[in-house]
């Protein structure tokens, strides 16, 4: 799976669990500043999980700071 279908998948899941605005969708943005507080990057990591058909560690999980975090994440775990 390349980078960018990684990026495609993970805006869809991210949308469907949160409306986040275009320009708050790149990969620099921090999750908060994007409206997602704790409990919504925890339901976004389950779908992610079951999506991707991984598993994603507590300490990495705990490390996810922006939307380029969760897809260096995905990259590093499928």
């Amino acid at each position: 799976m390349t980078r960018s279908e990684i990026e495609a998948k993970l805006t869809e899941i991210v949308r469907k669990e949160k409306d986040v605005a275009d320009d708050k969708m790149t990969l620099e943005t921090p999750l908060a500043e994007a409206g997602i507080d704790s409990l919504d990057a925890l339901t976004i990591l389950f779908a992610i999980e079951e999506e991707f058909h991984i598993s994603i560690p507590d300490d990495r999980a705990r490390a996810i700071r922006t939307f380029g975090d969760m897809v260096e994440t995905i990259e590093a775990l499928v």
